[in-house]
């Protein structure tokens, strides 16, 4: 008795579907990298004005390691920080607040100074100096 199959396996393999697949994974990915953008902050850069000389002078608001806040090195306390900076500004309305802030300081209450400028209606500068402990 013959126990032989008749029908033989065939060990070809096709590349078709392959390649198919490929085709369609590389069409998957080009479509969806043009769609997906990484977020991007448009910022507007100030265009040069030769003809306008820069003449603004600075206030400086500061707020030491232990707490104490200043303007224009006068210590003040931070209920009165408003109407010191409201004082200045009237009397040079184009003045710049610079917000000086010890590296040692937590970073809220810069930010409290920052946000109390900018309520007064200042133009705030975060300034960065080796000289900020007084």
């Amino acid at each position: 008795m013959s126990l032989k199959r008749k029908s033989k396996i065939s060990t070809e393999f096709s590349m078709s579907s392959m390649t198919d697949i490929v085709f369609l994974l590389l069409i998957f990915f080009i479509l969806t990298s043009s769609v997906v953008r990484e977020p991007v902050l448009r910022v507007l850069l100030p265009k040069a004005n030769p003809d306008k000389k820069l003449t603004t002078q600075s206030i400086k608001v500061a707020v030491s390691e232990d707490g104490r806040y200043s303007v224009d090195d006068k210590i003040l306390s931070y209920e009165n920080l408003p109407l010191a900076i409201k004082t200045e500004l009237s009397s040079n309305p184009d003045a710049v607040v610079a917000v000086y802030g010890d590296k040692r300081v937590q970073y809220e209450k810069v930010m409290e100074l920052v946000k109390m400028a900018d309520d007064l209606g200042a133009k705030v500068v975060l300034a960065l100096d080796k000289d900020t402990k007084k």
